[in-house]
């Protein structure tokens, strides 16, 4: 590794996945409160978009520590759960604004 640091024994691909996955899904929950309550009670239209793209601050503390302490599967595991959540909420972003032009 090149900074030094022997990958742990317990170090795996699928436990950074799981940690991304959950901490994702916090991070939506909070982000859905918070545009809950900005916007007098309805969701505002791109709640998921920023969810995409914010959800690295939650991440990518995360990546850099987990490669610091030795786990580099489980920093690649939450890049790769990071991407999949992008792709995600731009979908889903994507299917919100289909569905609205349709009602117009």
């Amino acid at each position: 590794m090149s900074n030094g640091v022997a990958p742990a024994a317990d170090d795996n691909l699928m436990s950074g996945c799981m940690l991304g996955c959950l901490c994702q899904v916090g991070f939506f929950v909070l982000g859905a409160v918070f545009a809950y309550m900005q916007n007098n009670g309805r969701l505002i239209k791109f709640a998921f978009a920023i969810w995409g793209v914010t959800q690295w601050i939650a991440i990518v503390p995360l990546i850099i520590r987990q490669r610091a302490a030795g786990y580099p599967a489980r920093a690649k595991g939450l890049l790769m759960a990071g991407c999949l959540g992008v792709l995600l909420s731009s979908a889903c972003a994507l299917a919100q604004q289909v569905s609205m032009d349709k009602f117009k």
